[in-house]
């Protein structure tokens, strides 16, 4: 089961323009251990991989694309887990 803050903090990305969503995506990738960014990780690929309207899992696409970027530039690796 998944905690309320991961459901929270995607549901207020996918309300941001595309600049500010970037940016709080790149804040809270910052801030987030290694465990935490796990979990995230697997929240909004599961969110991303369950959304039945088009647009809505596109802009999903978007946000788990840039997620993953920042995620890899911290940890300096990237890590595929589909």
């Amino acid at each position: 089961m998944v905690s309320y803050p991961f459901v929270s903090a995607v549901t207020e990305w996918l309300h941001m323009a595309d600049g500010d969503a970037l940016d709080a995506i790149a804040e809270y990738v910052a801030g987030a251990t290694p465990t935490v960014l796990e979990k995230m990780d697997r929240h909004l690929r599961e969110t991303t991989v369950n959304e039945y309207k088009s647009e809505q899992r596109n802009r999903l696409v978007v946000l788990y694309a840039c997620f993953k970027y920042l995620e890899a530039q911290k940890t300096g690796r990237f890590s595929a887990r589909w």
